[in-house]
């Protein structure tokens, strides 16, 4: 439980300052520690339950641009958050990469940060290789569509690929389109067994999710009256003009809900940095957003486990952020009365009786 007046922790609360309830019946608090870093700074209670405090820490990057910011962010990790005992699992889009204590031990802290943020940068680039590709695709396409010859501008490049006319090129569109989408579902499974899998982890579990705000090159609307008014005539290119405002409803079929309970059942502590950025902008061409159901998704599963949400443009200012939100807590201690071992998720609300007071904690957990 992190209990915040403003921006700042709240480190004087003892346990009858908090209400604890469990699907809406109020609990007792038979113990409440004052953790900060991996260390127990204060505790009260019946007895001792001697908490486990040690620290995993998890980035996910999911960028398809390095920034050179990120190596301020590494830089950062190192020298000023990770401590003997912690560990670290570094997931790029290529692979996940594990820090031990031996490795921490065994080099300067200046040299992890270096290599590690060395494997981040190529991970990056070669991760996003195809994804890269197939976006400049979608923008020469699309240049090639909202020019008055629509072959103008693919024949320097490529004077043999679109010989077919603005009917190929709109299939080519359309197929690319989709291409790019299969690259960033949502795998609403493998969240999943992520967060079963980190269930079984002893000790405080921080996850920060860097994930780059997202454009995908579409025609714009006036290209595209523009096209229904000229080519009119032609049935073929009507029904593929047609078929283009029903594909660009991105529909991201994920239990949101489901997604909440399993990170909250885990203790996992997640935080999302949700990395802004600028499209690039070219004449006929519109850059629509595509981050909107990730930003939703993500934000609630934050939320659901006492989590941050960080929206920046610096993945390290955001990180930082983070990690001060993080860095100190209170452990409660109670047995649900009636308890049941029914599977069903149960749901727990933790109040302060200082109604300034903002209070963050996880949705609850499943009764097995």
């Amino acid at each position: 439980v992190r209990v915040l007046e403003g921006d700042s922790f709240v480190d004087h609360l003892t346990v009858d300052d908090l209400e604890l309830f469990e699907e809406g019946v109020p609990q007792k608090i038979k113990a409440l520690y004052l953790v900060r870093s991996a260390e127990v700074q204060r505790k009260e209670g019946e007895k001792d339950f001697s908490p486990r405090t040690s620290r995993n820490f998890y980035l996910l990057f999911q960028m398809t641009d390095y920034t050179p910011k990120l190596a301020e962010l590494i830089d950062y990790l190192f020298h000023q958050v990770l401590l003997p005992g912690d560990t670290l699992l570094l997931q790029t889009p290529m692979k996940n990469y594990s820090l031990s204590l031996q490795a921490l031990m065994g080099k300067s802290r200046k040299t992890l940060a270096e290599e590690m943020n060395d494997l981040l940068k190529k991970d990056i680039k070669a991760g996003n290789k195809e994804y890269q590709t197939l976006f400049k695709d979608l923008k020469r396409i699309v240049t090639g569509i909202a020019g008055t010859n629509p072959m103008a501008n693919m024949e320097e490049e490529t004077p043999t690929a679109f010989q077919g006319g603005l009917e190929f090129l709109l299939n080519r569109y359309r197929e690319t389109l989709r291409q790019m989408d299969q690259q960033r579902l949502l795998d609403e499974k493998k969240i999943i067994r992520f967060a079963y899998a980190l269930k079984r982890v002893e000790g405080q579990k921080q996850v920060f999710f860097l994930y780059q705000r997202e454009f995908r090159p579409e025609i714009s609307p006036v290209v595209l009256n523009t096209l229904l008014s000229i080519y009119q005539d032609n049935p073929a290119v009507m029904a593929d003009v047609q078929e283009l405002f029903q594909f660009y409803a991105r529909d991201v079929s994920i239990n949101e809900e489901l997604l909440k309970k399993a990170f909250a059942d885990s203790l996992i502590n997640f935080n999302f940095l949700f990395m802004n950025k600028e499209p690039d902008y070219a004449s006929g061409i519109l850059m629509r957003e595509q981050s909107e159901d990730v930003f939703r998704a993500f934000s609630k599963i934050a939320q659901a486990t006492g989590g941050y949400v960080d929206t920046s443009q610096n993945p390290a200012i955001a990180f930082k952020n983070a990690i001060d939100n993080a860095s100190a807590y209170y452990l409660l201690y109670y047995s649900p009365e009636n308890y049941q071992k029914d599977n069903q998720f149960k749901s727990i609300k933790v109040n302060a009786k200082n109604p300034s007071y903002i209070v963050q904690h996880r949705l609850g957990y499943f009764a097995n």
